[in-house]
């Protein structure tokens, strides 16, 4: 069960948090988590941390993004129990917390990440055969940033299937020992290159969602289809915000 869900969120983006407190105003356990922003940390102390390497070149705003995550994954390993991260653009269904129960009950007791989510421009790389094909998922907005509300009441039967690669973090949950991997195999974030294995494809790490999946294929990592979480892509003036 989820108790709550921490959603990532700069202190000056006030409007940002209205925005999404609005749009999900049905769900009951959100937890603010005040994002590190990038254009003001200090480099050469999260460098001196080990956090990241000397000469990661991250824009601020992926390094503020990565920060941030890394801190909830140590939380999930501090407390011993998992955590559910969201970014503060995302739309969550109205069926989110039933649908998260469930799945949560049922599936194997050692998983160690799942994405509820999908980002709308990236992919998911799936286990289609064990052991054997790989198969890659990919979404197309189509019309559903002009009918948001019905994606978020839409009455779906959500499966979890096993992940290889994973794109997007707008909303997931990680295990402690989920976390710990993540965190051995993440720190210090460095320059690479990620190869994912057996789908002919090499990512240049410009985020903390390219770097993950250096190490994904050999966690429990599923994936939520349909989704119960996407990115919201409208524009900032097309909702508005009750001061």
């Amino acid at each position: 069960m989820i108790d709550h869900v921490h959603v990532i969120n700069l202190d000056r983006s006030v409007d940002r948090l209205k925005k999404f407190c609005k749009t999900n105003d049905h769900l009951r356990n959100i937890r603010r988590f005040p994002a590190t922003d990038g254009r003001s940390v200090d480099r050469d102390r999260l460098a001196r941390d080990k956090i990241i390497s000397p000469d990661l070149d991250y824009t601020a705003g992926s390094l503020g993004c990565a920060v941030s995550h890394v801190a909830l994954w140590r939380e999930a390993v501090q407390r011993g129990e998992a955590v559910t991260v969201a970014e503060d653009d995302a739309i969550f269904s109205r069926h989110f917390e039933l649908h998260t129960h469930s799945l949560l009950a049922n599936i194997r007791a050692d998983w160690d990440f799942i994405l509820w989510s999908a980002s709308l421009r990236c992919y998911a790389w799936l286990d289609a055969l064990p052991g054997g094909t790989g198969a890659r998922l990919e979404f197309f907005s189509g019309e559903v940033m002009t009918r948001v509300q019905d994606f978020q009441e839409a009455e779906t039967e959500p499966t979890l299937l096993r992940a290889h690669h994973l794109m997007g973090l707008v909303c997931y949950s990680v295990s402690p020992s989920g976390a710990r991997a993540l965190l051995d195999w993440c720190l210090p974030i460095r320059p690479m290159i990620v190869d994912f294995a057996g789908f002919g494809l090499r990512l240049n790490n410009v985020g903390i969602d390219c770097i993950i999946n250096g190490v994904m294929p050999s966690l429990k990592a599923y994936v939520c289809l349909p989704p119960l979480a996407i990115s919201d892509e409208r524009p900032e003036e097309s909702v508005r915000i009750n001061t």
